[in-house]
């Protein structure tokens, strides 16, 4: 695999790792629908899907009969079954840098506010009134949780007004940074100069910018 494969490949992987460990470094707790979580993961993955089995079954047919362009439509139908997964998926809400006791005490007063017959059971939540049952999952190691649909029978609406709701108390709530975030950033900074490194080396131009800044 030649260094642009290697940065179309890598460089999107790398930005998601600096995405998320700068959630993780927030002030304050994010919260990110299933949609947007869903999204952001999908684009991270769409290097290391062209450059690995995209690549590897291109319809040899479609190529010799349309040249480049058979990428553009192979782009496109992929940007398509990922949109498709994204909107069959069930409801969630992801919220990062906070604590699972935290939260429960947030979600807790929420439900509460919005629905009075919402009621707990373990983990699981149910509002009745607004048609949402989620359960509680924590990300081990970490200060994320995921509030996921239980049962294929959910309010959109619901999970929506619930969100909003949810996402306002928590712009009021001041948590102190991850620290474990910095890994992340770290991670995703190094991967990015790396590949980055690798792929306009190449090129003259910017080869010769590069050894005036950085001598190889």
């Amino acid at each position: 695999m030649d260094v642009w494969r290697w940065f179309l490949a890598f460089a999107p992987v790398a930005i998601y790792l600096m995405i998320v460990g700068g959630l993780n470094l927030a002030r304050r707790p994010i919260l990110l629908t299933g949609t947007q979580d869903r999204s952001l993961l999908g684009l991270s993955l769409v290097g290391l899907i062209i450059v690995g089995p995209m690549e590897l079954f291109l319809p040899v047919a479609a190529y010799i009969h349309y040249g480049g362009a058979v990428w553009l439509i192979l782009v496109i139908l992929l940007s398509l079954v990922v949109g498709l997964v994204i909107l069959t998926s069930p409801p969630r809400l992801v919220i990062y840098n906070l604590a699972p006791h935290q939260l429960r005490a947030l979600v807790a007063e929420t439900a509460m506010e919005l629905d009075g017959a919402a009621r707990w059971a373990g983990d699981c939540l149910v509002l009745p009134g607004l048609g949402v049952q989620l359960f509680l999952v924590a990300s081990s190691g970490w200060r994320n949780v995921t509030l996921s649909a239980i049962g294929p029978h959910q309010d959109y609406q619901g999970w929506r007004t619930f969100g909003r709701a949810l996402a306002r108390r928590l712009a009021t709530t001041e948590v102190p940074p991850n620290p474990r975030g910095l890994v992340l950033v770290g991670a995703g900074a190094t991967l990015l100069i790396a590949v980055s490194l690798g792929a306009f080396q190449g090129h003259p131009a910017v080869a010769s910018v590069l050894n005036r800044v950085i001598p190889f």
